[in-house]
């Protein structure tokens, strides 16, 4: 194939993808979001041996160098909003990725990997080996119609690729012709069935027409991943990576979902569980106010002090979602004075001589037991820079800053086992964490409360939360409540008329 001919089809090619990418997806994409019933940040990764592997996906959950300003907030979204169990556990046959497969296996298995996951948005693309193996179009056409559709059904949001280019096309155009019907056939699934399209072969191709098989390719057929650009977005990275290319597409894509989409409509979820929250919310989580008290409780366990009786009772619910009634109920209590903050729980259990715990050491496996947790972070601000505490019925206690790292918060807590059920309370002094001027103090801080009940017996694990996390992660800072303290100033915001 001479230079001539090479760069007049490159060309067609672009335009025809400006065209598909032009395709308005973003109304069509809300209605499909709005009929979403599964958990808030879960991305599915379908395809084969590009998608199944390590290099794809998995690395955005990690730090990156030389990522584009206006994306180093979509990448601290991306890392706060996909659920833990998406990055690397859901690389699996079972969770519908595997090598040297094709679409005739996707269409094949979509059914039950979206009634297995029922992920919010699905990354999607089969093709690679439909070059050399089959089918081709237009029954890959129809194959990958029927996963895009399948997808849409469930109230997914399906992101599609388009494949990579393959190496022994260079110079060959009957080769390019025939890999470049796979590329223009995906592009026509998302035109038809207006949903979002990462056009990778026209990227890999605009950034090196020439020498893609020596730079974007790492063999005939996958993307290269050289070491030097792992987790690297910088222009050159982007020409010499394929798997870092992808990366880059993706977090760009998922971005430009969330903001309009996922961010403009609440899923069929979310407004079940708005809805099961009776108090005041503000930007759709719970609005709560920490009371302010001159006397300080008894830190004993006992929750018979004045400063508990001027504090409203808050009712958690069930942490992932479901807007089923807690089996064990547990409600939450929050007070302070200008130096400590002071958290209450009262939580209801049949049989106290059950109860799963133990005296621990400072900061050893208190999850593991029957467990209360306080997440507390100044600001509206949805990050992991928040201070976390976790105490068992044996007032054994861990603390930490963002889920992880090592802090000494001087926490008190003492906990009190009692018929029916058992009780906390827990003293966080404020000026054992970084907070900013006082003026600040006034404004909302994101908090949440939970309440973990490990499986015993015939009884199966129940987690709850002040604010669900949709997730079977209580780090979820997105989907914490907001909360204003008294003693600072603060108020919740008046609420609309209904």
């Amino acid at each position: 194939m001479n230079a001539t001919r090479f760069t007049t089809g490159m060309l067609a090619l672009v335009i025809a993808a400006s065209v598909a990418a032009g395709q308005d997806w973003v109304e069509p994409m809300k209605k499909v979001h709005a009929r979403f019933t599964g958990q808030a940040g879960t991305v599915a990764q379908f395809g084969d041996s590009i998608t199944i592997t390590m290099a794809f996906f998995n690395p955005l959950q990690a730090d990156v160098k030389n990522l584009p300003k206006d994306l180093v907030g979509a990448h601290q979204w991306l890392r706060g909003y996909v659920q833990p169990r998406c990055w690397a556990a859901w690389k699996d046959p079972a969770f519908g990725n595997n090598g040297g497969t094709t679409s005739a296996w996707g269409k094949a298995g979509i059914g039950q990997w979206l009634k297995k996951l029922n992920p919010e948005v699905a990354l999607v693309m089969w093709g690679t080996n439909d070059t050399y193996a089959g089918p081709r179009p237009p029954e890959y056409t129809d194959n990958m119609r029927a996963i895009i559709q399948a997808c849409l059904d469930n109230g997914t949001v399906p992101i599609l690729y388009t494949i990579p280019p393959v190496g022994n096309q260079t110079g060959n155009a009957r080769q390019t012709a025939h890999v470049e019907s796979f590329v223009q056939a995906a592009r026509e699934v998302a035109a038809e069935k207006k949903v979002p399209l990462i056009d990778f072969y026209k990227e890999m191709m605009s950034r090196q027409p020439t020498d893609f098989a020596k730079t974007l390719l790492g063999d005939n057929l996958h993307p290269s991943y050289p070491g030097q650009y792992q987790r690297d977005f910088s222009d050159e990275a982007l020409r010499n990576s394929g798997y870092t290319l992808r990366n880059y597409l993706t977090l760009k894509a998922l971005w430009e979902v969330q903001q309009k989409v996922l961010s403009q409509v609440k899923s069929a979820r979310t407004a079940a569980v708005e809805l099961s929250w009776k108090g005041p919310t503000f930007q759709g989580q719970p609005a709560v106010l920490v009371a302010a008290v001159k006397e300080a409780p008894k830190i004993d366990g006992v929750l018979d002090d004045a400063c508990w009786k001027r504090a409203g009772a808050l009712d958690m619910r069930l942490l992932d979602g479901d807007t089923r009634k807690p089996t064990y109920p547990t409600q939450a209590r929050l007070a302070a004075t200008d130096k400590v903050l002071y958290v209450a729980f009262r939580c209801a259990e049949p049989d106290v001589s059950k109860l799963i715990s133990q005296k621990r050491d400072r900061d050893a496996n208190v999850w593991e037991d029957d467990s209360v947790e306080v997440f507390l972070k100044c600001g509206a601000e949805a990050s992991r820079q928040y201070y976390h505490v976790i105490v068992n019925p044996d007032a054994s206690i861990l603390d930490d800053f963002g889920g992880g790292t090592q802090w000494d918060g001087g926490i008190q807590a003492a906990a009190h086992r009692d018929k029916g059920f058992w009780s906390v309370e827990i003293a966080l002094p404020l000026a054992k964490m970084d907070l900013p001027d006082k003026a600040r103090l006034k404004g909302p801080w994101r908090l949440n409360l939970t309440r973990a009940r490990p499986a015993r017996g015939d009884t199966f694990t129940e987690e709850t939360a002040l604010s669900p996390t949709e997730s079977t992660s209580s780090h979820v800072p997105g989907r914490f409540a907001y909360a204003w303290f008294e003693v600072f100033g603060g108020k919740v915001p008046a609420q609309p008329a209904k």
